[in-house]
């Protein structure tokens, strides 16, 4: 194969297929002989690997072990790893403390309580403080071990992944904040669904099926009358169910007819849902979902939101681990730009390009 890492790159080589920017655009086509400047351009972009046509032959094992090396050098190797494991040990914890507070309130809810934001606000915002720094948060939040209830922990995960969203779509900072709150109670309304439907763990009959499918109204009922929480925060939870086609619940509205958090909600809802195991479900690889996702874009998900989900969500799968449909562990170690869900991955000494037609497939990321 072609790839070789951008700092091996001189002037002279041609591109094997084209090399396409962080917004989506034309860098380089395929078949572009590089100059000196070109060569230079292509070192600030954040990718690792180049195809390259017709280039000399690379122990591709090597390159594997340089990756590995580069990945984990620092200035000072012991602070940096201290370092990472305070971040680290900083998100869980922050993450376990909204997780309680969650609980605390939906708990609360479904006995009769009145809806008390106040306790909710500060360990949420604190855990989105952490969204500044967007490239270390989402491996964090591919790593995280499943809790026992999918529901507390799913509300935060969809308010995490709605957040980041929103942050690539370069909203401001105060509609990231009301994303983060959307994403956060968009399930609320099953504070009022009865438990064993919640919990069923089969197929719900059609009768539970629309008992369930008033959740979103139930949800808005509760927070419509918290004055200080705005009204994006209320469509987001009211609409997020419904699709781009018509086909969603409560109202079956189209297009432009859905707010956009409802639009933003529903990308981070669907991803977390398939990538959860649940009694009825197993977890899907998160590879399959976000391609699932991207195709949806052409019918039921806003095409902007969720393609930029997918472009953008696909580049922190480089360097995980992915076990393959064969039964070898494998570990991703490049995405085409233009091709975000058909990595490249090395296992056992060779590179199998997924762009390219396989037997095999990804099964499951590991970590």
């Amino acid at each position: 194969m072609g790839f070789i890492r951008i700092e091996e790159l001189k002037p002279g080589m041609k591109l094997k297929t084209d090399l396409v920017s962080e917004k989506g655009e034309l860098f380089l086509a395929e078949g572009t002989i590089l100059s000196e400047r070109e060569v230079e351009r292509i070192n600030n972009l954040e990718i690792t690997y180049v195809n390259i046509a017709d280039s000399e032959e690379h122990n591709p094992i090597e390159y594997y072990e340089e990756f590995e090396k580069e990945m984990l050098e620092v200035q000072d190797e012991q602070e940096g790893k201290i370092l990472y494991e305070i971040k680290e040990e900083e998100f869980k914890r922050r993450y376990d403390d909204s997780y309680n507070t969650v609980r605390d309130l939906f708990e609360g809810i479904r006995i009769g309580k009145s809806a008390d934001l106040d306790d909710v606000r500060k360990p949420v915002e604190t855990l989105l403080s952490l969204l500044l720094d967007s490239f270390s948060v989402v491996p964090k939040l591919l790593r995280l071990q499943e809790r026992d209830d999918y529901t507390y922990r799913h509300s935060l995960n969809v308010s995490l992944l709605s957040t980041m969203i929103g942050k690539w779509l370069s909203m401001g900072d105060e509609d990231l904040k009301n994303l983060a709150y959307a994403g956060l109670f968009h399930d609320l309304g099953k504070c009022k669904i009865p438990l064993k439907i919640i919990n069923k763990p089969g197929p719900l009959t059609r009768d539970e099926w629309e008992l369930m499918k008033h959740h979103p109204v139930h949800g808005y009922n509760i927070l419509k009358n918290t004055s200080d929480l705005s009204k994006n925060v209320l469509m987001g939870v009211l609409l997020h169910h419904e699709r781009e086609d018509g086909s969603g619940y409560p109202f079956g509205y189209k297009g432009e007819g859905i707010h956009i958090f409802a639009k933003i909600v529903a990308v981070a809802d669907t991803y977390d849902a398939m990538t959860s195991s649940r009694a009825y479900q197993k977890k899907t690889s998160p590879f399959k979902v976000v391609e699932s996702i991207a195709h949806d874009s052409f019918s039921s998900l806003d095409p902007k939101v969720s393609r930029i989900f997918a472009e953008r969500m696909s580049r922190y799968f480089v360097g995980n681990t992915v076990k393959l449909s064969d039964g070898r562990i494998g570990q991703v170690v490049y995405i085409y730009p233009n091709f975000p869900l058909r990595p490249v991955v090395m296992t056992d000494g060779e590179f199998i390009d997924f762009s390219k037609k396989q037997r095999i497939s990804i099964e499951e990321m590991m970590g």
